[in-house]
C-alpha cells in the first residue's frame, strides 16, 4: 500500500489537473497527514471511480 501525492495520482490515473480537481470535488477519497498534505491510495481511488460509474476505456482514460 503506497501513498501517492496529487501529482503521482494524476500520473497513475493518466488524468489532467482539471479532471483531478473535478474528482476531488466529487468526493475522491484521500488521507490527510499531520503536515496537512492530502495523499491518495491508488486502489482506493480506483475502487471509488468504479463505484461512481467511471471506467477505463482502451486508452486508459477515465470516462463515465
Amino acid at each position: 500500500m503506497k501513498l501517492l501525492n496529487g501529482q503521482e495520482i494524476r500520473q497513475y490515473l493518466n488524468i489532467s489537473t482539471t479532471v483531478f480537481y473535478k474528482f476531488k470535488r466529487a468526493g475522491m477519497p484521500y488521507h490527510q497527514l499531520p503536515e496537512g498534505r492530502a495523499y491518495y491510495l491508488a486502489d482506493e481511488v480506483e475502487d471509488w471511480l468504479k463505484e461512481a460509474g467511471f471506467h477505463k476505456d482502451t486508452v486508459a482514460v477515465w470516462n463515465k
